[in-house]
């Protein structure tokens, strides 16, 4: 029996040999549970001195209910589906991962926006109906076009740097982001409305939140223009699929270039099958590279917390400091 247990909720790897090795170095048994509802979780991780999981159900509840457990780790640089108040209330670090796809997402928004600059889905579709004479739709040169990115954090900054060559006008709205870092890559900061009342794509890279949750709903697509096409490499529920649903019916905007939805995978979601809709399968973080340092830097994480005390680097909640005593 190891000095440390660690368990692993959930995960879509094939394998969980990185996090063995290197939880392996500090003495820690793993239990991989592959489960997700909260009472599962309890009864696997209640006696645990460390959690990683992907999607599992990490409520107050069952925060509460993990008496030994020092530190919860994320597969993902999103912090949804856990109570991070309750792992403050409980002495617990929680940490996430980061920087580990800037290149992927970047690469895969440039993609999905070089795409809908050139309207990919109407010329592909025009084709497979049996044309190839005519222009099924005007477009300007993507230089021409506004792109506004709604979030500026390091994947939007790192767009920015990308499109640049090839777009003069790059819009951003970010309510926590100083003006000065847009004006440095060449980005005009605007409002909320300008970007969406202004832009010819819109590309999603902020955070689930409660505010930002379903941030694109109806009252939001009446403001687009109607030749518009939104790409999302956020997170889905910062989309409600009903309303966008709703605008591509009533030509509000022209087309959608998704990575995420709400509720992966889609059940009876209504954007799924329509010819102005790419769907990517939530693969915008993947490569080979980005997978091992997506498994291997929640592991490092735990095993720094368990063998020395200290903090994880990618602590979400430092007020659990003062509940530490730290």
């Amino acid at each position: 029996m190891g000095k440390f247990k660690v368990v692993i909720t959930d995960h879509e790897y094939e394998t969980i040999d990185n996090e063995k090795r290197i939880l392996g170095a500090i003495d820690a048994d793993i239990v991989d549970c592959q489960v997700r509802d909260a009472e599962s979780v309890i009864a696997a991780a209640k006696d645990a001195d460390a959690v990683i999981f992907q999607y599992a159900d990490m409520n107050a509840d069952v925060i509460a209910a993990l008496k030994n457990c020092k530190v919860i780790a994320k597969y993902a640089s999103g912090v949804d589906g856990i109570d991070i108040p309750a792992c403050t209330a409980n002495g617990i670090y929680f940490c996430n991962v980061m920087n580990y796809c800037t290149d992927e997402v970047s690469d895969h928004a440039m993609a999905l926006i070089t795409a809908a600059g050139r309207r990919l889905f109407t010329y592909a579709n025009y084709v497979a109906d049996g044309n190839w004479y005519g222009k099924p739709q005007k477009i300007n040169s993507l230089r021409h076009q506004v792109v506004g990115l709604i979030g500026f954090g390091r994947i939007a900054r790192e767009v920015a740097i990308k499109l640049k060559p090839s777009c003069d006008q790059i819009w951003a709205y970010d309510a926590y982001c100083d003006p000065k870092v847009m004006a440095e890559l060449g980005v005009e900061c605007k409002t909320l409305d300008e970007v969406l009342s202004g832009s010819d794509i819109i590309s999603i890279h902020c955070p689930l939140t409660d505010e930002t949750h379903h941030m694109f709903n109806k009252a939001a697509f009446e403001k687009m223009k109607p030749n518009a096409v939104v790409v999302n490499v956020g997170r889905g529920g910062i989309v409600d699929a009903a309303d966008m649903a709703w605008a591509l019916d009533k030509g509000l905007i022209s087309g959608a270039m998704l990575d995420v939805l709400e509720g992966e995978p889609p059940v009876n979601n209504p954007l799924m099958g329509r010819k102005n809709v790419i769907v990517t399968p939530h693969t915008a973080w993947y490569s080979v590279e980005s997978e091992i340092k997506l498994q291997s830097i929640p592991a490092e994480q735990i095993a720094h917390v368990l063998s020395t005390g200290e903090p994880p680097v990618n602590l979400v909640n430092p007020d659990v400091r003062k509940v530490l005593g730290k």
